[in-house]
């Protein structure tokens, strides 16, 4: 009897996922909002989502780049992450394909819920398509993040930071504590926001 159960427990363990399907890694780099290197040496692309270009062909940062870079290294640089494969592994460069967790923290979801990055689900891999939809659509309508580019004009004029690169409300507080030589006016966002200016989290210009 011993000898059958015993059999059982083997075979089931061959069939069953083995500890390398669920393997923890440890971020060392951070690349992007949406790409991050592993301590294996191999690079990770978030599925399903796309968080705002560093480096475009243009030469510049696009709008929320800098932010979705920062909040993703506070995320997971140097911390134990879960990869999730879904139907492609890897991409045409050869990075891996993942959606990653950190505990229970669903990664992908936390940037595209708090406007770090859009939800970009393209098939194959299409597992969290309507929970990163949804996600999207909560931050669009809650103008988070990089969705605030598409914010109208409330103000008939705005005043930038050369030093910091934040954009003010010209009724903002922090304005009176910006030296002279580093203040910009804009009379729209739009023009400060093209040139890589943030909205200053306390006036939400």
């Amino acid at each position: 009897m011993k000898n059958i159960i015993f059999f059982i427990l083997f075979t089931l363990s061959l069939l069953l996922p083995g500890p390398a399907n669920s393997k923890d890694y440890v971020v060392r780099k951070i690349i992007d909002g949406d790409t991050i290197q592993l301590d294996t040496g191999e690079t990770v692309k978030y599925l399903g989502i796309e968080a705002p270009q560093l480096k475009t062909k243009e030469g510049g940062a696009e709008f929320y780049a800098k932010e979705a870079s920062k909040y993703n290294k506070r995320l997971v640089f140097m911390k134990k992450v879960r990869l999730e494969f879904d139907h492609n592994k890897k991409d045409p460069q050869g990075r891996l394909l993942a959606y990653v967790f950190v505990k229970n923290l669903f990664v992908n979801a936390e940037l595209v819920k708090l406007g770090y990055a859009r939800a970009s689900v393209k098939p194959p891999n299409i597992k969290y398509q309507k929970m990163l939809a949804d996600l999207e659509k909560k931050a669009t309508e809650g103008e988070r993040g990089l969705w605030q580019e598409k914010k109208k004009d409330t103000e008939s004029y705005y005043i930038g930071n050369k030093r910091t690169y934040t954009l003010h409300r010209p009724s903002c507080k922090y304005v009176s504590k910006i030296p002279a030589k580093d203040k910009i006016i804009f009379r729209n966002r739009a023009d400060a926001l093209k040139i890589g200016y943030t909205p200053d989290k306390y006036c939400k210009p």
